[in-house]
C-alpha cells in the first residue's frame, strides 16, 4: 500500500523565509525497486499540475536531478523575464536499512506559489494592462454586468442578477455580485482588472427572451446565454 495522504507542516515557521511561511510537504512510499520509475512519473505529474493552473503553460520546468548519496534532488522552477523561480522542491530518498520501501516527497511554500501566480498574471496582461488569471486560481470565475438606462429596468436586472449569482453559489461557483453603481464600460473594466474569467452582460432584452452576453476575459469575445441554461453551463465552463 502506499502512503498517499498529504502532510502540512512548517505553518507560521519563523525561521523561514519572508515569502516561505507557510509550506505544504507531500509523501509518498513506494516500493524501493520502482522508485525510479515512480520519481520521473511524479515530475512529469507535477510539472503538468503547475501548467495546469497558469495561463502560460510553458512557464515551467522541471531542473536537472542531482544525486546525493542515497538521495536524488531536483525542482520545479517557473521561467519568468528576469529569472527563475522554484516553485516547487522534489527528492527522492531510498532506505538504506533492510527496508523494501522508498519515499518521493514534493514541498512547496504557499506563498512563492501565490506570488509566481501573481506575476504570471501580471506577465499576461491585455494591451488594456488587466490582470489574467487562469480560471482555477480566480477568486471569483463569474461576476455581472447591468446594461440600461431605464431605471425600473435596472431594478430589474440587478434583483434578476441576484438571483442568478444565488444559483452560481448553490453550484459552488464562486461569483460576485457588484454594486452596479457605475456606467456599462466601467463595471466590465473592474471586473477585468480583479482577474474574473467571465462577466455576465444583463439588458433589458435579456427580460424578453432571457439571452445575455457572456463575455470572456482571454478573448474577449461574447456568446450568447439563456439564463435557465447558466447554471449548467457555468458548471460546465469550471468542471
Amino acid at each position: 500500500m502506499f502512503d498517499t495522504s498529504p502532510k502540512l507542516i512548517e505553518i507560521n515557521d519563523r525561521n523561514s523565509q519572508l515569502l516561505e511561511k507557510s509550506k505544504l510537504k507531500f509523501s509518498l512510499i513506494v516500493p524501493k525497486q520502482d522508485v525510479m520509475q515512480y520519481f520521473f512519473q511524479w515530475q512529469r505529474y507535477r510539472k503538468y499540475w503547475w501548467s495546469s493552473i497558469t495561463t502560460t503553460p510553458s512557464l515551467f520546468m522541471v531542473n536537472d536531478m542531482k544525486y546525493e548519496g542515497s538521495t536524488v534532488n531536483t525542482q520545479i522552477v517557473a521561467n519568468f523575464e528576469k529569472g527563475q523561480n522554484i516553485v516547487e522542491h522534489l527528492s527522492m530518498i531510498k532506505n538504506m536499512d533492510s527496508s523494501d520501501s522508498a519515499s518521493i516527497t514534493c514541498c512547496m511554500s504557499m506563498e512563492t506559489a501565490l506570488v509566481s501566480l501573481l506575476l504570471d498574471g501580471m506577465s499576461n496582461q491585455n494591451k488594456d494592462g488587466y490582470l489574467r488569471l487562469h480560471y482555477k486560481m480566480a477568486p471569483y470565475k463569474i461576476s455581472f454586468a447591468l446594461h440600461t438606462t431605464d431605471k425600473k429596468t435596472f431594478d430589474t436586472l440587478k434583483e434578476l442578477a441576484a438571483l442568478l449569482h444565488n444559483k452560481l453559489t448553490l453550484a459552488q461557483i464562486k461569483s460576485l455580485l457588484p454594486t452596479f453603481s457605475h456606467p456599462i464600460q466601467l463595471q466590465i473594466e473592474e471586473n477585468l482588472k480583479i482577474g474574473v474569467p467571465y462577466t455576465a452582460i444583463l439588458n433589458g432584452e435579456t427580460l424578453t427572451n432571457g439571452i445575455f452576453h457572456l463575455l470572456n476575459s482571454s478573448t474577449m469575445l461574447k456568446e450568447q446565454v439563456h439564463i435557465a441554461d447558466f447554471e449548467e453551463y457555468a458548471s460546465l465552463l469550471f468542471s
